[in-house]
């Protein structure tokens, strides 16, 4: 799916391949007979997708001081002499500003972040030249000619996400969220093969698509289990390359993720609070020389439904996955062409099916009912005994806000038979 390059190190790495764009037989385009300018149009969606991306991160200091600082800034302004005097009282006013300065800190981390991963002359931001001022007005005035200047609120969602996924990924503060959801994953996997000596489960190869920040695939190695996280989504990408990558010392980086939230805040210092990462070091970890761990980039379906892949994997884990899918079916069989005979799957997860309502997309969308009815017409042969329901776990949670999610998620384990 990428084409950039990571730095790479023995004990991890990022792997590259396929497009991020549609396909020249999809999407509504027309196939061409030229296998070269299919070729060249995937690159090109490619490329635009990844340039897509970078500009929305360079554009959060301006689109988060605009409509959330300054704006509030500017409502207390407008208040009657007595309102603003006592709500200046209270210190509003001075955790607004202190929430500015923070925004700007969390836009050097950002930057920081995209340097390590975007392609082409950017130079280093922190560096104390003018270059990257001037690549990056030079970026926006390319961006604006070519009509591409609107970040909208969903695309800069998707970097406030990312924020809270370093807390729940790699942050003390978000150990509690992954052993409530990651902990009974990793008791069915080793339970599954308890049977193995230690020494020997490198031989053991565990595929965890939609790993995200790739924690999980992480704690999978930490077990002395090879494995391989797969992500599609650049954001996620990008930040997963800069913590597994660029981390020298525990707790080396500095992020404010709970700044942006106004709402459902019981102090001024829980949604000013400094999250440090990561909590361990990714490139400190044990057993590099019997396991292997990796993360790819790419579509699930293209990159683990091809023939290179076909009976390659012992064990599949998805964790808040399968609901990701247009068609779950095709991630079902997927899976059965991923794995070998007598290869686990462990699901955890709810069913958010995130192309509901879509407009523009096809969407099936099924009951935890129907959904482990079709694990069995698929070919899987369910443990029933390893079945359950509503594990009530968080998401990306902040867990000082007096507004918190739970999500009733079910957990299967299946095995494709021998």
């Amino acid at each position: 799916m990428h084409s950039h390059p990571h730095p790479q190190t023995s004990s991890h790495s990022h792997q590259h391949s396929h497009s991020h764009g549609e396909g020249c037989a999809g999407g509504g385009r027309v196939p061409s007979n030229d296998n070269s300018d299919c070729e060249e149009n995937e690159q090109e969606a490619e490329a635009n997708a990844l340039m897509d991306v970078v500009a929305v991160f360079l554009s959060y200091k301006t689109f988060i001081l605009n409509g959330g600082i300054y704006r509030r800034l500017h409502d207390i302004d407008q208040l009657s002499e007595r309102h603003r005097d006592i709500v200046s009282s209270l210190g509003t006013i001075d955790k607004i500003k202190s929430a500015e300065k923070l925004v700007r800190e969390n836009y050097k981390f950002l930057l920081d972040l995209v340097y390590l991963s975007a392609v082409g002359e950017m130079p280093d931001p922190s560096d104390s030249s003018d270059d990257f001022k001037q690549w990056h007005k030079s970026f926006v005035e390319s961006r604006v000619r070519a009509g591409k200047t609107i970040v909208n609120n969903s695309y800069m969602e998707k970097v406030l996400s990312t924020l809270k996924q370093f807390v729940r990924d790699w942050s003390g503060e978000g150990k509690t969220e992954r052993e409530q959801t990651y902990g009974p994953i990793m008791q069915a996997l080793e339970a599954e093969f308890a049977d193995i000596a230690p020494e020997a489960r490198g031989d053991i190869k565990v595929l965890v698509p939609g790993a995200g920040l790739g924690r999980l695939a992480f704690d999978i190695c930490c077990r002395e289990f090879s494995c391989q996280g797969n992500e599609f989504s650049y954001f996620m990408l990008f930040a997963s390359n800069f913590i597994l990558n660029k981390s020298r010392v525990v707790n080396q980086h500095t992020i404010y993720p709970f700044v942006h939230q106004f709402s459902n805040v019981a102090t001024a210092s829980d949604q000013l609070r400094a999250v440090c990462i990561p909590d361990v070091l990714p490139n400190e970890m044990p057993y590099t020389s019997t396991a292997d761990f990796s993360m790819s980039a790419g579509d699930f379906i293209d990159i683990y439904g091809a023939d290179d892949q076909k009976e390659k994997w012992d064990a599949i884990v998805t964790c808040f996955f399968m609901d990701t899918a247009n068609n779950v079916l095709a991630y079902l069989d997927t899976m059965w062409s991923a794995m070998k005979p007598g290869a686990v799957w462990i699901n955890l997860g709810p069913l958010l099916w995130h192309f509901d309502n879509i407009e523009g997309e096809s969407s099936i969308e099924l009951t935890r009912e129907e959904f482990i009815k079709v694990v069995s017409k698929v070919g899987f042969v369910m443990d029933e005994h390893l079945l359950k329901e509503n594990i009530s776990v968080p998401y990306t949670t902040n867990s000082k806000s007096m507004l918190q999610y739970t999500y009733h998620t079910f957990m299967c384990v299946a095995h494709k038979p021998e």
